[in-house]
């Protein structure tokens, strides 16, 4: 076989064939080589052999990096704040580092190839079967609060952040990545919250309705007797003078009518003796009367719950009812009342002009009863466009014992 033969059908230069050589370790057949090639061949293996070494050495130190990092990573794992654990794709444990073993109160040895279930309180367990399974099939992260029940009886409030594999690991074989934060102390801070709260909400509301029944029985009585003292004095006067007392007579009439329901407004005694709907259809007539607005209270259920949360929705209607007759527009407004769960709930409806409910100087009512409501255990959630008309569904625990078990449970 001619040299020209050998290249048109072998690699197609000396460098390619060096290199093929030392990839495969097959035996050169010198003889169809000529001494030049020969010595051009040895200087290509010379140069490649080189090249292999300095590869060699970078990828030594490659792997030392990255040896080096991955230790550097273990030892910022273990000894993180936050507990971390890895879980395969059925919830057993993989790996902890020891913020997860002081948290779960168990030995890191005992820890890894359990079930993470296993320390999950039962009102919590179809919870965690959720998450888990949602991330065992490759959602990318979810967040969620759960009760951990620990050997020695105690529970832990844990928010738990969860993210699944990565693209290159399928997910019905990917790992689920954790991390757990006591949450305990916070959520008894809040709780602590929520009833001072109530203990304000109770003493403001006792003041409110001292201070309706002052306007009602003192306020109210003083002004019926100048109404009928004028009315005697128009009598006895008669003539022009007659016509002025009257008119002043009707002035006070109506003074009177506006201190009557401005005590119901600030304690409806309706809220005690019937309920939430019962009092929602006296605050329709009396906004139409003051206001001319409309508002449409459809037949439903009372609600089953306290007077605080009853008076808390009552109040919150009421400042969301006047919005709408100031701002919306329109001379029309719907109130739906409901219950969900364990929660209440009221919704203000309008078709009105709408706003951006995230426009500070549009939402400074709508803040302080978030605000509020939240300190209360319940929400405030706002639909609205400008032209779009407005809803706002306002929520609280049904009962405030509610509240404090919500707090309890996470």
């Amino acid at each position: 076989m001619s040299t020209r033969t050998r290249r048109s059908e072998g690699p197609r230069s000396l460098r390619e064939l060096a290199e093929a050589t030392m990839a495969t370790e097959v035996p050169i057949d010198l003889k169809s080589l000529t001494s030049g090639e020969i010595r051009e061949l040895v200087h290509e293996l010379e140069v490649h052999k080189v090249e292999l070494q300095i590869q060699n050495a970078q990828l030594r130190e490659t792997q030392l990096a990255s040896e080096e990092s991955r230790e550097q990573y273990r030892r910022l794992y273990d000894a993180a704040p936050i507990a971390y654990l890895t879980l395969d794709s059925g919830g057993m444990i993989l790996q902890a580092n020891r913020a997860a073993s002081g948290l779960l109160r168990i030995p890191l040895s005992s820890l890894i190839s359990q079930k993470l279930s296993r320390f999950v309180a039962r009102w919590h367990q179809d919870r965690w079967h959720l998450a888990q399974r949602a991330l065992a099939k490759g959602k990318d992260s979810t967040t969620l609060e759960l009760d951990l029940a620990l050997s020695d009886g105690g529970v832990v409030h844990a928010q738990l952040t969860g993210a699944s594999g990565t693209e290159q690991v399928p997910p019905e074989q990917g790992e689920i990545r954790l991390a757990l934060l006591d949450v305990t102390e916070l959520r008894k801070t809040e709780q602590a919250l929520r009833k001072a709260a109530a203990m304000v909400s109770v003493v403001e509301k006792k003041e409110r309705q001292k201070l309706a029944s002052d306007l009602h029985d003192d306020v109210g009585q003083l002004l019926s007797l100048a109404s009928l003292k004028l009315r005697a004095l128009g009598d006895a006067l008669g003539g022009e003078s007659d016509l002025r007392i009257r008119e002043l007579a009707g002035i006070l009439a109506q003074t009177r009518q506006r201190v009557s329901s401005l005590s119901f407004q600030l304690s409806p005694p309706l809220l005690q003796d019937v309920g939430l709907v019962a009092a929602a259809s006296w605050l329709a007539e009396d906004l139409e009367r003051s206001y001319g607005l409309v508002v449409r209270v459809p037949d439903q259920e009372e609600l089953q719950s306290d007077e605080a949360t009853r008076i808390t929705l009552f109040r919150a209607m009421r400042e969301l009812l006047l919005n709408v007759a100031k701002h919306a527009g329109v001379r029309e407004a719907r109130v739906r009342i409901w219950s969900e769960g364990e929660m209440a709930r009221i919704a203000v409806e309008d078709g009105g002009i709408g706003f951006n409910a995230e426009t500070p100087q549009h939402g400074f009512g709508l803040l302080a009863l978030r605000e509020r409501f939240g300190q209360l255990g319940g929400s405030i959630s706002v639909t609205s466009v400008p032209g779009g008309g407005t809803t706002v569904v306002a929520s609280l625990p049904l009962n405030s014992e509610t509240a404090d078990a919500e707090g309890d449970s996470g």
